[in-house]
């Protein structure tokens, strides 16, 4: 019996509800792999966002053949604040990362970590 590794990835959608207003590329939503939807505002990797550090995720995204895939999901270091986006921003230019999708709706502790890692590309190995 052959084993394969497949990735499984988060769905990006676009807000259907900001169609047609001008203000469709500047907020993307992913589903996780529990089917939870995560909101999120998408700004460019040159230009680090200003945000609560203590309540984001942080998705690193780049181009595929599908549109969009998670590279990874990060909390940055509350102590931080937006230097930690730097040290971020190398580690994403190795990974083909352009986009930064900033989710800011996990109020507790454990929706961040739930969040976390409901977003991580993560392996599922197939039997076959």
């Amino acid at each position: 019996m052959a084993r394969f590794s497949v990735d499984v990835l988060a769905r990006h959608l676009p807000l259907a509800c900001l169609e047609r207003t001008g203000l469709e590329g500047l907020f993307q939503s992913w589903r996780g792999a529990s089917g939870r939807r995560y909101v999120c505002s998408v700004h460019a990797i040159e230009t680090p966002p200003e945000f609560d550090c203590a309540r984001a995720i942080v998705v690193g995204v780049r181009k595929a053949v599908s549109g969009a895939e998670i590279a990874f999901v990060f909390q940055p270091d509350a102590e931080a604040e937006s230097d930690g986006l730097r040290r971020w921003a190398e580690i994403a230019g190795a990974c083909g990362v352009g986009e930064w999708h900033v989710h800011l709706l996990a109020d507790t502790r454990e929706d961040r970590e739930f969040a976390l890692a409901d977003l991580s590309p993560r392996r599922l190995a197939l039997a076959a």
